[in-house]
């Protein structure tokens, strides 16, 4: 019962409840509403984010694949290295960060701006972890994860350190791996590839030219932490003991290379010293068998980071240890090329088995004078490879039509262009031509420059790579394969995927008068008493080859007499020698070249001497075993002693021209243009082109200026 006039305030009260109702009525709608859309439509959404803040992914680093020689002797291993990581967040959450700084920089050595400037750099990262140190010794280890549950965002991170059991031998065809950097990142991603910062990553050699098939698939492990990124619960162990595997890595493939690591080591202690490059191939299939560059460098020292002042001095130093000098530096042959030479000239008419030419020491060609290092009378084509004269391959260029006739043989024979090896970086050398002359200097071409193209002067350039494949060639009656190191790639738990055969490029038609003259020269060389090599010589053996002596500069007339060991250092001549054994069933052919070592005789001969003698002495003791060639020997009266390689011996200097007439091609160094990663692709031929990937096998041709 309304008391009286109410009514009217009782109307409009009951008009605003109203009001109130609509407005509750609306607010619960709402609520509703937005529980409706978080519990249901965006359930799974944000159940998402909350794992992803409850559980953290750790990457579990791939092992790259391993790298063994022929005989499965382990040359790249992955072994076990620490880092130490802060998660920035997690720290800077924890309110505790300047005290864990300084803690860890008594721990580590490191000053605490140092660890505060890198945490700076990397602030875009902040639930990332960054790395503070790498290769913490296992004291460093042992103090952190002591005090870890009071240093939140710190942990120290298991990480694989690529090594090379046997330090610097053989660094350049190994190559080495780095961490891939914020400017190759978008690059190789382009491509397909996933990587990420931090991943790494073949950057040089066998390491970088078959990076698809040692890269392995990493894995993820997820841990469950608290908000300070603390470990909270473990519900199931992986076989590390800390977390969830959530994927497990896959190891990369191994590589069986051709190479024989003996034959590795006896020719590092066989170079001593020494600057060059040595490179030993099978004739019969193209095997590379070793190959060295000389000085070197440790690759395990790149896989992690080298520091930059070590990394300073390996660019400047003058010997370029990191260069490649068994296919990226090319040299003058020397007398090492007469043997092409004789080829030319028996096998254009030039001269035959019974031409004889009078060697007086010097001769005459246009205006200028000739030298040769002795005055060797009489002499046959057989007996100037022997003695290496100068004067008769001076006059066989004079007997054929030109240079033209030198170079077409010494294209033939697989010299001025790549071998085809699937290696990064070779470079062609170069055969000169009339017409390569005009176009390059606008000038013609003289007599006098053929004069010294033929003894393997002049512009003519060559690898040791090409030399061991030319001598090799020849060696085996004229197949020129492809030099190939991969003999096969295997699974991580050891079964072959896929092996590599032999593949000949092309075949050498030689007359067998030729192939049987050369090879008495070559055979002289060694064999004989008046061989340039003869104090080298492997009785029972039959090891045969050829000494150069390349001069790197021109010798004005009153300099051509000096001793080679009394001149600068840098203004000697490279020693060179080329030779296979056995003469008459090859089974080896090596190519030395020792920077600035004088004589063939004495400063190469001697290192291709021990890596012949350890190869045959190993695969066949039958007949080249120490004690059965010395039975051998003494059943035929003659000597068992093996003479021993002198350590100096002057035997030859060639290639000498008074006043300077000769043009001496200097030892340029090309630079070495970055390559991108391989493509696993069926081996196939093709005349020329870019430098291939392993499996592509291309061979390039071209000998263009810019390469000179």
């Amino acid at each position: 019962m309304a008391f009286l006039g109410q009514e009217e305030q009782i109307r409009e009260f009951q008009d605003r409840f109203r009001l109130l109702y609509a407005a509750l009525f609306i607010g619960f709608g709402l609520l509703i509403s937005r529980l409706v859309f978080l519990q249901i439509l965006m359930g799974d959404q944000l159940r998402l984010s909350s794992e992803e803040n409850r559980l953290k992914r750790v990457k579990i680093a791939a092992p790259r694949g391993m790298i063994f020689d022929r005989n499965h002797t382990l040359l790249i291993d992955n072994r076990p290295d620490f880092d130490l990581e802060i998660t920035p967040q997690y720290l800077k959450g924890s309110g505790e960060e300047p005290k864990v700084i300084s803690f860890l920089s008594k721990i580590i050595k490191k000053p605490e701006k140092e660890i505060q400037d890198i945490l700076t750099k990397n602030k875009s990262q902040s639930f990332r972890g960054v790395k503070i140190k790498t290769d913490l010794s296992r004291d460093e280890v042992a103090q952190i994860e002591l005090r870890k549950i009071d240093m939140p965002g710190v942990e120290v991170r298991e990480e694989i350190r690529r090594t090379n059991i046997y330090g610097d031998v053989a660094a350049h065809l190994l190559g080495y791996i780095s961490e891939v950097n914020a400017t190759e990142l978008p690059t190789l991603n382009r491509k397909g590839v996933k990587y990420r910062l931090g991943d790494s990553i073949g950057k040089d050699g066998l390491e970088r030219r078959m990076e698809e098939n040692l890269r392995g698939v990493d894995g993820e492990e997820i841990r469950e932490v608290d908000a300070l990124g603390r470990v909270k619960r473990e519900r199931k162990k992986s076989s590390t003991g800390q977390g969830v595997v959530g994927r497990q890595a896959l190891p990369g493939k191994n590589l069986i290379l051709t190479i024989d690591q003996d034959l590795q080591l006896a020719a590092t202690q066989a170079f001593g010293d020494k600057i060059g490059s040595l490179v030993a191939i099978d004739p019969r299939s193209g095997e590379i068998l070793a190959m060295l560059s000389r000085p070197s460098y440790d690759p395990t020292s790149f896989s992690r980071g080298i520091p930059a002042s070590i990394w300073g001095k390996l660019l400047a130093n003058e010997n370029h240890p990191l260069m490649d000098k068994s296919l990226a530096e090319h040299y003058p042959p020397g007398s090492t090329f007469k043997i092409v030479t004789a080829i030319a000239g028996l096998e254009e008419g030039a001269i035959d088995e019974n031409t004889v030419f009078h060697c007086p020491g010097k001769i005459k060609i246009g205006n200028r004078l000739h030298h040769c290092h002795s005055r060797h009378g009489e002499i046959s084509v057989t007996r100037a490879i022997t003695q290496s004269c100068d004067v008769f391959f001076y006059r066989v260029a004079q007997k054929l039509k030109s240079v033209d006739d030198i170079a077409k043989w010494a294209t033939i024979l697989g010299l001025g262009k790549r071998s085809g090896i699937n290696l990064r970086g070779e470079v062609p050398g170069l055969i000169p031509t009339e017409a390569w002359k005009k176009e390059r200097y606008g000038q013609p071409w003289n007599a006098g420059e053929t004069a010294s193209v033929a003894i393997g002067q002049s512009f003519v350039t060559t690898t040791v790579l090409q030399l061991a494949n030319l001598y090799g060639t020849f060696s085996n009656g004229g197949t020129r394969y492809r030099p190939f190191v991969v003999k096969a790639i295997e699974s991580f738990d050891g079964k072959i995927i896929k092996e590599f055969q032999p593949e000949p490029i092309s075949q050498v038609k030689l007359k067998p008068k030729t192939i049987e003259l050369v090879r008495q020269g070559l055979w002289g060389v060694i064999n004989s008493p008046g061989g340039t090599a003869y104090s080298q010589r492997l009785p029972g053996m039959e090891f045969v080859g050829k000494t150069g002596t390349a001069q790197l500069f021109r010798q004005a007339a009153d300099k051509i007499n000096t001793r080679c060991e009394s001149m600068r250092y840098k203004d000697r001549h490279n020693a060179v020698f080329v030779g296979f054994a056995p003469a008459n069933d090859p089974k080896i052919a090596v190519a030395v070249v020792g920077e600035h070592a004088c004589h063939g005789g004495s400063g190469a001969a001697p290192i291709a001497r021990a890596v012949i003698k350890k190869y045959l002495e190993k695969y066949y003791p039958e007949q080249y075993g120490e004690k059965t060639l010395a039975n051998k020997l003494k059943s035929l009266g003659m000597s068992s002693q093996v003479p021993k390689a002198p350590h100096s011996e002057a035997v030859e200097d060639e290639g000498y021209a008074e006043g300077g007439e000769q043009e001496i091609a200097p030892q340029v160094r090309i630079p070495m243009a970055p390559l991108p990663p391989p493509m696993p692709v069926t081996p196939r031929e093709a005349p020329s082109g870019p430098e291939p990937s392993y499996e592509e096998g291309l061979e390039g041709s071209d000998t263009s200026e810019a390469e000179e």
